[in-house]
């Protein structure tokens, strides 16, 4: 087991038992790219409407933007698995572009194996420095494997939860209220926001927030100003738009 985290990536090898769970593999939203490796466990795990029942060797993708986590059974069994984060950076735009056009969820292969038996070994073997160049080329080697072999097919998907995250993607700059929801999809306030949080674990208007300041985050990275951003996003106050931000992005005043 490991936990590395220098420069820019953050790559770990984990696993939990009923006496130590921990709260890495709940719902959560961010701005990197995450890579998560099944060893064994008892683990269904959702990105955005897809969910799957993991299996020794499956590899999940999840994209910059996307809802995610896990519903961990640790009574008979623990959760091992290797999570790499790391920003898009680091992925070449053709490759990126390639690899977010596959579904989230791969089928084990021989060719990735190698690839995380490596890592231990590298991070028992050489110094930070070293280990950080040794990982970030056995990304680039796995990135590359995982978009010539076959991802798997649509999961299991929620149809009407699948139809709300298309209309939320839709119209991110717009307003989004669940009135406003509920007129177009012509389905009532309650069943919407009860649905959501059933199958999401999350509040609707949370996830629509998430949604429109991770998006304003990209309009703020390619150059455009804050205050803009927060306004075309249908923030009206923008000190509550950077509060957000901040906490999302885990963002604090020394870093600004």
């Amino acid at each position: 087991m490991f936990s590395f985290a220098y420069g820019n990536i953050d790559f770990s090898h984990k696993i939990d038992n009923p006496s130590s769970p921990t709260e890495d593999y709940y719902k959560h939203i961010h701005t990197f790219m995450e890579i998560l490796h099944f060893v064994q466990g008892d683990v269904d795990y959702t990105v955005e409407s897809e969910t799957r029942t993991l299996q020794p060797g499956d590899t999940v993708l999840v994209a910059p933007g996307k809802l995610h986590f896990a519903i961990v059974n640790l009574n008979e069994k623990p959760y091992e698995r290797y999570v790499l984060k790391f920003p898009e950076i680091l992925v070449p735009d053709y490759l990126k572009e390639a690899l977010l056009a596959h579904r989230p969820f791969f089928l084990p292969s021989e060719e990735y194996t190698p690839i995380f038996a490596k890592l231990d070994e590298y991070r028992k073997n050489f110094s930070k420095a070293e280990t950080y160049t040794l990982f970030t080329c056995e990304l680039s080697k796995l990135l590359i494997m995982m978009n010539r072999s076959a991802s798997l097919g649509k999961q299991k998907a929620n149809p009407f939860i699948e139809k709300i995250i298309t209309y939320i993607n839709n119209n991110i700059t717009s307003e989004i209220t669940l009135d406003s929801l509920a007129e177009d999809l012509m389905y009532s306030k309650s069943y919407i926001s009860n649905e959501f949080k059933k199958y999401m674990h999350i509040p609707m208007m949370q996830y629509v927030r998430s949604k429109k300041i991770l998006f304003a985050h990209t309009l703020i990275m390619n150059g455009m100003k804050k205050s803009e951003a927060a306004e075309k996003l249908g923030f009206m106050n923008y000190s509550t738009f950077f509060r957000s931000y901040r906490k999302l992005l885990n963002i604090n005043s020394e870093t600004e």
